[in-house]
């Protein structure tokens, strides 16, 4: 029942209550609101997203980005790119992959990263982010390049 005077009673954290509204209104995915009582929805900064009536922002996993403001899921990062905790794009590559250009611009990284992420050479050891310079080969083996 609304309060006397037509005024919407304290919502709760994961809610909203904006001037005339006679119930609070659950905040939509992408935006929280982290305390009781609050007018409206805030966005989730980018790096983060929320559910349905949230209270906070989760931080994108690990391989997942949210590259604006408001979202409400995390997407996962193109084949073969990564990304860390947090993140508002994917700039590596994933495991089993190398950077075979550690200049290319982030850009041009993200929009064709099957051209920069090539795959693990045989015998080599290639973790999240290795570039062509920092592959590890096994003792016995050898590159002809840097």
């Amino acid at each position: 029942t609304p309060p006397a005077g037509g005024e919407c009673p304290p919502s709760p954290a994961g809610s909203a209550c904006s001037t005339g509204s006679l119930d609070p209104t659950p905040c939509s995915p992408g935006f929280f609101a982290a305390k009781e009582g609050q007018a409206k929805c805030e966005p989730c900064p980018p790096g983060t997203s929320s559910d349905h009536g949230s209270n906070a922002c989760d931080e994108c996993e690990a391989g997942r980005y949210a590259a604006n403001a408001g979202q409400g899921l995390c997407v996962p990062c193109p084949h073969p790119l990564s990304s860390a905790n947090g993140s508002t794009t994917c700039s590596f590559c994933m495991d089993d992959y190398y950077l075979r250009d550690p200049s290319a611009d982030q850009d041009d990284i993200f929009t064709s990263p099957t051209e920069y992420c090539r795959p693990c050479p045989p015998n080599a050891v290639c973790s999240d982010n290795t570039t062509l310079a920092s592959l590890v080969l096994p003792p016995g083996f050898w590159r002809a390049s840097p």
